[in-house]
């Protein structure tokens, strides 16, 4: 089992617990943390004796560097992935193991913890994220829930380290592209918390959308939000939510999976930010990422060039 942390040592702790109760043998798998230059005491204290709990820290760079060590130093021929917050059932390695065995690629199911009064960020964020059956439709999964063999990870290079966000969606989409088969498992569930704050909530959406960008710009693609249409937002905003099957307002189905319904005032308060605010953060996020990404790729056919 794969964790990165950084300044997550009561989350990496609290994970460790749900893990000492999980249905399979502690002898039949290891966590391997990867420390990604933590300052709170991150992972300290945590690595056991018979070698069950190994951590491997480094310098700060992001997740997917932290993941990539871990994998280094881990043993086992099949992968699973999970976040330091998140909290899975005492069944999760079993069934996620289970459905690895007539699969290539296993993403499970991510129920979020929302809070009884949740804010707009709150919702949108538990919309917008991490509904494993819907994204594996489409080839996609995260790593907050997530079970690989070994050597089709190492197959497919690991985690690209370059960005802070998207690696694990490249990840998969890497290992669709070259014939894995991907599918959900709806009983090998973890919990995951939900960002409460403007700030942390559109911090991730920058991220991923310049991430995206420059893995697209790298590879001599051009990211959707570069295409005219992504910048009519209201119109390309509803037609994206119809192919992918989402209601015009908040996703009342998936937020009542994570034990929540939202009211019409859940609604009025995400439409604007839903069809206008988000849409165009996303699209000068995706140009911002772009331009890094065409710089790199520039410089990297100069050293080519070079030798």
């Amino acid at each position: 089992m794969i964790v990165p942390v950084r300044d997550g040592a009561e989350d990496l702790r609290a994970l460790l617990d749900c893990l000492d109760r999980q249905t399979i043998a502690r002898s039949e798998f290891e966590v391997v943390v990867g420390d990604d230059g933590s300052t709170d005491g991150g992972a300290s204290g945590v690595a056991e004796e018979d070698g069950h709990v190994v951590v491997t820290a480094g310098p700060p760079r992001n997740a997917y560097a932290a993941r990539n060590r871990a994998i280094a130093v881990s043993r086992a021929p099949v992968l699973a992935f999970c976040d330091a917050d998140c909290r899975p059932e005492p069944e999760w390695l079993e069934r996620g193991l289970a459905a690895l065995c007539s699969a290539d690629v296993v993403a499970g199911r991510i129920r979020f913890d929302i809070p009884a009064d949740p804010g707009v960020w709150s919702l949108l964020d538990a919309e917008s994220t991490k509904n494993h059956a819907r994204q594996v439709e489409i080839g996609n999964a995260e790593t907050a829930n997530l079970f690989v063999g070994r050597e089709l990870a190492e197959r497919v290079g690991l985690f690209d380290e370059r960005q802070p966000g998207y690696g694990d969606f490249a990840f998969v989409l890497s290992c669709v592209e070259v014939g894995a088969t991907l599918v959900f498992a709806d009983d090998a569930t973890v919990s995951h918390p939900v960002r409460r704050h403007a700030r942390p909530f559109l911090r991730n959406v920058w991220s991923m959308n310049s991430s995206y960008a420059a893995h697209e710009a790298r590879a001599g693609r051009l990211p959707e939000g570069l295409r005219l249409r992504e910048w009519v937002p209201v119109v390309q905003t509803l037609r994206s939510r119809r192919r992918f099957g989402l209601p015009f307002g908040l996703d009342r189905r998936w937020l009542e999976q994570s034990g929540y319904r939202p009211t019409l005032t859940d609604n009025l308060r995400a439409l604007p930010l839903t069809y206008l605010f988000i849409p165009y953060l996303r699209g000068v996020a995706q140009i911002a990422g772009w331009r890094q990404g065409r710089r790199e790729r520039s410089a990297a056919a100069r050293e080519e060039r070079a030798r």
